[in-house]
């Protein structure tokens, strides 16, 4: 059969609409339910785990699952310093080279106070190249409010305290040439790419013989994902993330990627054979990869016991866990290898 073509436009509306919301692990309600809410304009059956993860089961007792995570890196108030700033500490695995210069916003119990992420030698005119020399780490990092505090005492008075979310500002621009430039397309690209995939369902009156569930994952950055999500008797999962663009990866940015191997091993050999064979057959942009330092819900997963075959499947992208870039071409190819496998006849084992 012949693929319908995604709508290039929604792709792209859908992605900036998801970028624009916070969604930091260990705070992704919002996420949460705007997807809720995008999926009640589809035939799926919606459910949400005791941890926020969103399922949608497209047909009865599903043997296939695509899943994709909605939480981002982000921080979180470690203390506060003397002079009122605030020292940070990761959530997720991401250089602080990267958060150097990001705007943000700190979530208090009193309310959301926006800021500054800045070294702690952030003033040429007063450190001179003590800010070159100064190293590259969160313990050298402080959060500059755009409140007037001066001290720890008045940080604390409006309302700042340890634990606290910080989210970053993912400052999304979507060139005449086709590339999406923001933080956290990892791994909003992917959720607007499934939700393209049902839109095309929908449209096109397409019914897949093989009932699939989509997972929307709230702790994938910190190794929480599908593993914690997933109902019992899966045949297979398909993780949909990030490929990473450098010299030493095959990912190309206007292109879809098919995982052959990453950091926990190979996955499956005959679903991967089987994803190649669409991408061959339905002239597909998709190339073969192997990531070596890359987690993704097939980790949870598997570490969590399920005995399902995996694959993944990723958009090029260009500095992951930094300011990412990818292309249209690349996310519209991944849609197509979505939409592809859920139509596609079972493979061993379905």
């Amino acid at each position: 059969m012949t693929l319908p073509t995604p709508d290039v436009k929604r792709l792209q509306q859908t992605l900036h609409e998801l970028l624009l919301i916070d969604s930091p692990t260990g705070d992704t309600s919002a996420m949460e339910q705007a997807i809720i809410n995008r999926l009640s304009h589809f035939d799926a059956s919606v459910t949400q785990t005791q941890r926020g993860n969103v399922l949608a089961s497209v047909g009865a007792h599903p043997k296939r699952a695509i899943a994709a995570h909605l939480d981002t890196l982000g921080a979180m108030v470690q203390s506060i310093w003397p002079n009122g700033r605030l020292e940070l500490t990761p959530l997720g695995t991401w250089s602080s080279r990267f958060a150097e210069g990001a705007r943000a916003t700190v979530k208090t119990d009193q309310g959301s106070i926006r800021g500054t992420v800045l070294p702690r030698l952030a003033s040429g005119h007063a450190y001179n190249t003590g800010v070159d020399e100064q190293p590259v780490s969160w313990e050298q990092l402080e959060l500059r409010l755009d409140a007037h505090t001066l001290s720890a005492a008045q940080s604390r008075k409006l309302g700042v305290q340890p634990g606290d979310i910080v989210c970053i500002d993912p400052q999304p621009e979507f060139t005449e040439t086709g590339y999406c430039v923001s933080r956290f397309l990892d791994n909003k690209a992917a959720i607007a790419c499934t939700l393209e995939v049902l839109h095309l369902l929908k449209e096109h009156q397409l019914k897949p013989e093989i009932p699939f569930i989509l997972a929307f994952t709230n702790a994938e950055e910190v190794g929480l994902g599908a593993g914690t999500a997933l109902p019992d008797g899966l045949s297979e999962l398909v993780s949909v993330d990030i490929a990473p663009v450098a010299a030493n990866q095959n990912s190309s940015e206007r292109h879809a990627s098919i995982g052959f191997k990453d950091a926990l091993g190979p996955h499956d050999r005959s679903l991967l054979k089987h994803l190649t064979q669409l991408a061959q057959e339905h002239q597909i942009a998709a190339v073969p990869d192997v990531f070596r330092y890359y987690h993704s819900d097939c980790s949870s997963t598997l570490h969590a016991g399920y005995d399902v075959r995996t694959a993944l499947l990723g958009f090029g992208t260009d500095s992951t866990h930094g300011y990412e870039r990818t292309h249209m071409d690349s996310l519209v190819a991944l849609t197509q290898m979505l939409l592809a496998y859920v139509l596609s006849e079972s493979t061993a084992g379905d």
